[in-house]
């Protein structure tokens, strides 16, 4: 593992880098720093082809400008047209181990991921090995598949931009390494809710192990944006961040504000209903939801989604082992909470 390693999360509105030491097990972030890029460039979480020469060029420049002091980079997946994940029982033909059984018994079953197309890069999470009733070995897994052109064309991005790839995981996924984690009972479940500019993604997890993962489109930070925008019918990007952030007196953003935390919610619970369904037994409701993302900063959003859904919901925070006082550039308004997945990113670094 490198003893730097940058992660990069990329977003609809631009690039997000944490810069993460990591000696002994002990993580310091030591620099963060936000890239805007014009909106368009990136959608839906993912880099359009066509552009992704552009982003390079703007990202050798803007590493140059900050010095960033390594060229190791973890790259966060987090496009909600090329990620497929499903909670599933795949065969395990012993003697494979569990690591075997992904790289062969999962991967050759393309029925487990519905709607995946046939160039897709398959991962999992293994939770358990069972034996089903005909007495035949099973392992339970989250599967998760990225779409291997959404893959290479972040890579190209990074190579071109001189950094070295030192991994890559789902933004959601490494939002959960970095996150601080409530203390549960065993069998307690909780709730990340990462809202993003145009996908916001719901990972249900038990104690920080993920359990299932739905990324949406619909209950977006932009969907806020509109509904603000056209509730005044002033459209300019200032206004609307400023009736998103600040209590408003303005009724029809309070109007709007109602709207999207209903979207949000049905979102939420229809994530946690979908998962309670795959389950073999009844599952207790979750314990609490965790926020975070650009769109976690929406004014009294915690408070509202707590009294909409019953669940006890805080803004999220780092893990309180992860340390350091970073350097930050260009940050603009966009707060720590937003820089979950960078950090996550690079502690999942992998040489």
């Amino acid at each position: 593992m490198a003893e730097k390693v940058i992660g990069i999360d990329f977003g609809s509105t631009g690039l997000k880098f944490a810069e993460v030491s990591i000696e002994k097990g002990a993580v310091t972030v030591t620099r963060q720093a936000f890239m805007p890029l014009d909106p368009g460039i990136i959608s839906s979480g993912g880099i359009k082809p066509e552009n992704a020469e552009l982003v390079a060029t703007e990202l050798k420049a803007f590493l140059a400008a900050t010095r960033f002091t390594t060229k190791d980079a973890v790259m966060g997946i987090n496009s909600a047209a090329d990620v497929y994940v499903n909670r599933a029982l795949t065969p395990w033909h012993e003697p494979k181990n569990y690591q075997t059984a992904v790289g062969f018994d999962i991967i050759a079953d393309e029925a487990l991921l519905l709607g995946a197309p046939p160039e897709v890069i398959i991962d999992a999470v293994i939770f358990d090995e069972v034996t089903d009733a005909e007495n035949r070995r099973k392992i339970d897994a989250l599967l998760i598949g990225v779409g291997q052109k959404t893959v290479e064309t972040q890579l190209q991005v990074l190579q071109k931009a001189g950094l070295n790839a030192a991994g890559a995981d789902l933004a959601a996924m490494a939002s959960l390494k970095a996150s601080w984690i409530a203390s549960r009972a065993p069998g307690m479940l909780d709730v990340l809710i990462d809202i993003g500019q145009d996908v916001t993604s719901v990972l249900i997890h038990e104690g920080g192990k993920p359990y299932a993962l739905t990324l949406h489109r619909g209950a977006a930070g932009g969907d806020l944006d509109k509904l603000i925008a056209a509730a005044l019918q002033d459209d300019a990007q200032e206004r609307v961040i400023k009736e998103k952030v600040s209590f408003s007196r303005d009724y029809r953003v309070q109007q709007a504000m109602d709207q999207y935390a209903f979207k949000l919610t049905s979102t939420i619970q229809g994530a946690v209903d979908s998962y309670q369904r795959t389950r073999p037994e009844p599952a207790m409701p979750p314990a609490g939801l965790t926020l975070i993302g650009g769109g976690s900063l929406v004014h009294n959003l915690p408070a509202t989604l707590q009294e909409s859904t019953g669940w006890r919901t805080m803004t999220g925070r780092y893990a309180i082992d992860i340390a350091g006082d970073p350097e930050r550039h260009h940050l603009g308004p966009i707060l720590s909470t937003d820089y979950m997945a960078a950090v996550g990113l690079a502690m999942g670094a992998r040489a």
